[in-house]
């Protein structure tokens, strides 16, 4: 996934943390350099859909469509994961 204004967009939440990728990787460029995060898949999905319920218990309905399934992944959310590059070595489980 790349962020190129310094988030990452998902359109359909559900659909995102019902997924089984395994490990992920999320770019960031909207800087002067890429920054990569390596997630762990059931990490990152657990973190995103526990964000979301806490933005939807503090706001009840979407403001603009209440349908809209949208969310979203910010750096700070994933900066635990900035360079790991040997999640895929865990992912393996080598």
């Amino acid at each position: 996934m790349v962020a190129g204004k310094g988030a990452w967009m998902i359109a359909d939440v559900g659909k995102f943390t019902s997924s089984t990728i395994g490990t992920y990787v999320l770019v960031d460029v909207s800087g002067i350099h890429p920054r990569f995060f390596i997630a762990p898949g059931d990490d990152l999905r657990r973190d995103v859909r526990l964000r979301h319920q806490q933005f939807m218990d503090r706001v009840g309905v979407r403001p603009r469509n209440s349908e809209s399934q949208h969310t979203k992944i910010e750096p700070q959310d994933v900066a635990r994961w900035e360079d790991d590059w040997a999640a895929f070595e865990r992912a393996d489980g080598t």
